[in-house]
């Protein structure tokens, strides 16, 4: 769909940042079957939405509209499909008094439509948008985590049963659907929905290479046990006819070079930083860049070609690390999870809320939609089966949605050891039976986005 956007750049990179999963190509006014306007007020001959921006632009358009703010901090419900309903907790909604057939101080609705040719939206996902992006990003490190990883020694030094159990969720678990989880993708639906309402037609989505969703197995290899273990990990995968992709830290244990060679063979070697710690958040950004540069080359000297993708330790995000993966010529990063029940940096519940790629600081960020396993088996207490269970609930979402199934474990945990690899192998046999799943790696959907 032929679609306008009215308002400062930074603004209209948002609005196309939320539309991307859909066939909607940005044009002219002219040529524009939607305008979408943002600070702006509706123009009068073509089909408009209005995001509010404090109400300013509507009044402006008629001085008889009377717009009341409200906190909001209720949960939403957002259709997305058949199947799927998608939930978000706005900070602020907008009421339009006139355009409302009575008072309603509590706001259900995610839109109002004025006339054939104008829909007002009853929330900013310009500035939720950035809430979101700016909450995930800048997010507080715990104290915990400050005194663990401020410690002389590695915090893997601590015994596994004691990092686990710091790591354990006492508290009311929140569920492991994802449905609650994505307010980002909420947005998107909003703003779609919207579009669809106005136009009258539905708008269809982009597909991934001719198929639904992508689905990525990816790995992160912590411990020289964890690499010993990976090749005939690898070998079952190929078996299936599915390519991984193993994050590799580059001084942590040493690195077999046979093996490194076979897991970059039909998959992807990214890098994993240095050392498996938790100084990517604290150290100069001088430092840092030298850092991620260390850790690319010395895994490109390995396979021998362009090492494009980073997955940081222990999940570790922020502005810094985003530009320092800039400055080193990383492609694409894949440290940011949709979301997870107690991430080890900030101990509470925390994530992007969203199953799609999305370009930060010019990075390609792909999250870890599925909830990791560590996660799953560590932090919620959940069994190798309990846990498969729980993903695949996981994957059905993200493949209603049509987004991205990024799948993160560990070769060197309980998941892969010898009573357990059945549970693994049937999940393997699950996806390469989907026919509507573009099996891939991260640097390969990197391509297709840039193409």
């Amino acid at each position: 769909m032929k679609t306008a956007v009215h308002g400062k750049v930074e603004h209209v990179n948002v609005i196309r940042e939320l539309l991307k999963p859909w066939s909607v190509r940005l044009t002219s006014s002219d040529e524009a079957e939607i305008v979408i306007a943002y600070g702006m007020k509706p123009l009068e001959n073509k089909r408009t939405i209005v995001i509010p921006l404090d109400s300013a632009d509507l009044e402006e358009y008629d001085k008889n509209l009377k717009p009341r703010v409200n906190r909001s901090g209720q949960r939403l419900s957002v259709p997305t499909g058949s199947s799927v309903v998608l939930t978000i907790s706005p900070h602020l909604l907008y009421c339009y008094d006139e355009l409302l057939e009575s008072d309603q101080s509590d706001i259900t609705t995610m839109e109002t439509k004025v006339s054939d040719n104008l829909i007002i939206l009853t929330l900013d996902v310009v500035r939720e948008y950035s809430r979101i992006l700016k909450d995930t990003l800048l997010s507080k490190s715990s104290d915990l985590y400050n005194l663990l990883t401020g410690l002389p020694l590695p915090y893997q030094k601590a015994p596994k049963w004691l990092r686990d159990l710091l790591m354990r969720n006492y508290k009311e678990p929140e569920g492991t659907a994802l449905c609650n989880k994505l307010p980002l993708d909420a947005l998107r639906y909003i703003l779609i929905n919207a579009m669809e309402n106005l136009s009258g037609r539905k708008i269809p989505r982009r597909m991934w290479n001719g198929k639904r969703y992508a689905s990525m197995i990816t790995h992160d290899i912590d411990t020289y046990r964890g690499l010993q273990r990976a090749g005939p990990i690898k070998k079952m995968e190929e078996k299936y006819d599915i390519p991984s992709t193993w994050y590799v830290p580059s001084k942590q244990y040493p690195l077999d070079t046979e093996i490194i060679n076979t897991l970059a063979n039909y998959g992807e070697v990214g890098a994993h930083g240095t050392r498996h710690d938790g100084e990517l958040t604290r150290i100069p950004e001088q430092k840092l860049v030298k850092s991620l540069r260390e850790a690319k080359s010395a895994l490109e000297n390995i396979i021998d070609c362009a090492v494009e993708g980073f997955r940081a330790p222990l999940l570790q995000h922020s502005p810094t690390i985003l530009r320092g993966l800039r400055e080193a010529d990383y492609n694409y990063d894949s440290s940011i999870p949709t979301w997870e029940p107690k991430h080890p940096r900030t101990m509470r519940s925390h994530g992007l809320g969203t199953v799609f790629p999305i370009f930060l600081d010019s990075i390609i960020e792909i999250p870890v939609s599925v909830v990791q396993d560590h996660q799953m088996l560590s932090v919620l207490g959940m069994g190798p089966k309990e846990t498969m269970a729980a993903w695949l609930s996981m994957i059905a979402t993200i493949r209603e949605i049509g987004g991205c199934c990024v799948l993160l474990s560990h070769p060197e945990y309980e998941l892969f050891d010898n009573s357990n690899i059945a549970i693994y192998e049937d999940l393997l046999n699950i996806l390469t039976s989907d026919q509507k799943s573009w099996k891939t790696t991260p640097r390969e959907l990197t391509y297709r986005i840039r193409e």
